[in-house]
């Protein structure tokens, strides 16, 4: 929002806007007198009348006042077509009416030409441009342009971040008693940017704003209270905090009351208000607060379950780009929750997701690949997604690209990559790699048969009850003497006591 001026017109009489535009008019055609013509002094006569000097002086400032007020009208005027105050809203007009008041040095039409610079006003979104002309405002000491250009330091935008520089524009501006700039002087010092972390200072910084009711204050005293930040921790004071932020329709504190309550932190576990305040954030846009009431409707936590509701809860959360939500839509069109079973637009859902990094869409996305789900079916293709979710320690990821490797359906098989795929994903304890390395190792695929190591892992694998892991240990039972059992028996129970670590 455009930062006001000193005098706010709630009704516009038109002459006063006919007086406004004529100044504006008067700039762009001729420029102000700035000196006086100066000939010759004059000296003070006999009649005690005053001299050359110190009428020039007296007119000077005269002019330097009426130059002042016309940079103030400039401004003025330029709020009122920014802000539509009788007249047509009009950026266009409200930027060049600040451009001419900021060329002239008026320091509050400097900083509200750096807001719409920063919020794409009448002109192209340019951080650059708005740091320049906060930082002219903000030396000349105009506490809120000193609090803006902080913000922008602080958060990188028109150059590299500075956390030092934007402690001193903030302690510039609180000096001044600039509000915004206290809370966020408390954030810096919470979270020890560009000075040492004190929890006393950024206590200090939030009691006197949050008293004032400003609510990133409120929300910072929440989080203080709910971690014990440089206070004891405690549920009732956070639960107030964080109260007192959300009903100003603070998004953050809206989500943290809402998983105090989902969680069971600090609070005993209340359905009804968790809900209550996901949907307060969700409804601002959370994307957070969307996913989570997803799962809350999908799993039924605390209410009856509604996949309708799960599905348009995760949609929301999806199109902002949250990677989960995209997952767990793939996940309902691929198996038909909640909606109609679409292979096409699940593979489209995980895809998203899988670009972004997640491993179990890159998982799902691979599988649905090689078994030509809602696309033409492409080994190669699903190998590289698998490849990825196997990277980022995906167990199953790793199972299923050993099982490409072993049938070699697109190319020859390839036992070692299989060996070494089915072992990853066994010693993460995935019975399925567990069985097929005791197949390989019971038939010689790859590897030197060894009975011995093929009845471990079909005996590790049988513990889950795994069919043909249970089959494949009678199998080779028959073919060991009892010392081989024996010792392979041994192998196992020392495999889970040391968690698969050092065992063979």
């Amino acid at each position: 929002m455009i930062i006001t001026a000193s005098v706010i017109f709630r009704t516009v009489h038109p002459c006063f806007l006919q007086f406004l535009q004529k100044m504006q008019k008067n700039n762009e055609d001729k420029a102000l007198v700035r000196k006086l013509h100066n000939p010759k002094p004059w000296r003070r006569d006999s009649a005690g009348g005053l001299s050359r000097p110190h009428r020039d002086q007296r007119l000077q400032t005269v002019t330097d006042n009426a130059h002042d007020l016309q940079l103030a009208a400039l401004n003025n005027l330029g709020l009122m077509y920014a802000q539509g105050l009788g007249v047509e809203q009009d950026y266009a007009q409200a930027l060049q009416c600040y451009q001419q008041a900021a060329d002239q040095g008026a320091a509050q039409a400097q900083s509200n030409l750096a807001v719409m610079y920063s919020h794409a006003q009448g002109v192209a979104q340019d951080f650059q441009a708005a740091r320049k002309w906060y930082q002219a405002a903000a030396e000349q000491g105009l506490p809120s342009a000193q609090s803006s250009l902080a913000t922008l330091y602080a958060n990188g935008q028109g150059g590299e971040a500075d956390y030092a520089q934007a402690l001193h524009w903030y302690q510039a501006a609180a000096a001044q008693g600039d509000g915004t700039a206290q809370v966020n002087l408390g954030v810096m010092y919470a979270n020890g940017q560009g000075v040492a972390k004190d929890y006393a200072r950024a206590l200090e910084c939030y009691q006197a704003r949050a008293a004032a009711g400003d609510a990133l204050a409120q929300y910072g005293l929440g989080v203080m209270y709910a971690n014990g930040h440089g206070v004891t921790r405690d549920a009732q004071q956070a639960c107030h905090w964080y109260t007192l932020a959300a009903e100003q329709d603070h998004v953050h504190a809206q989500f943290n009351l809402g998983f105090m309550y989902s969680s069971g932190d600090l609070v005993a576990p209340d359905a009804p208000r968790a809900l209550h305040w996901y949907e307060r954030a969700a409804q601002l846009g959370d994307a957070a607060a969307q996913y989570n009431l997803g799962v809350i409707y999908s799993a039924g936590q605390g209410l009856e379950k509604d996949p309708a509701k799960a599905l348009h809860w995760y949609l929301a959360a999806a199109q902002q780009g949250d990677a989960a939500a995209q997952y767990n839509l793939g996940l309902m069109y691929a198996t038909g929750d909640g909606t109609e079973q679409d292979e096409a637009v699940a593979l489209a859902w995980y895809q998203l997701a899988a670009d972004q990094g997640d491993a179990q869409a890159q998982y799902n996305l691979g599988v649905m690949i090689a078994n030509g789900q809602g696309t033409i079916a492409s080994d190669t293709v699903a190998m590289q997604w698998l490849e990825l979710a196997a990277d980022q320690g995906d167990a199953l990821a790793r199972y299923s690209l050993g099982a490409l490797y072993q049938a070699g359906t697109s190319s020859a098989p390839d036992y070692a990559r299989a060996l070494a795929c089915y072992r990853q994903a066994a010693v993460q304890g995935q019975v399925d790699a567990q069985a097929a390395l005791g197949w390989m190792y019971a038939n010689g695929v790859g590897v030197l048969q060894d009975f011995v190591r093929a009845h471990m892992w079909f005996n590790l694998a049988a513990v889950s009850a795994h069919a043909q892991a249970c089959a494949g240990r009678d199998f080779v039972a028959q073919q060991m003497t009892p010392a081989q059992i024996a010792q392979a028996q041994d192998m196992a129970r020392t495999c889970l006591q040391n968690n698969y670590q050092n065992f063979d």
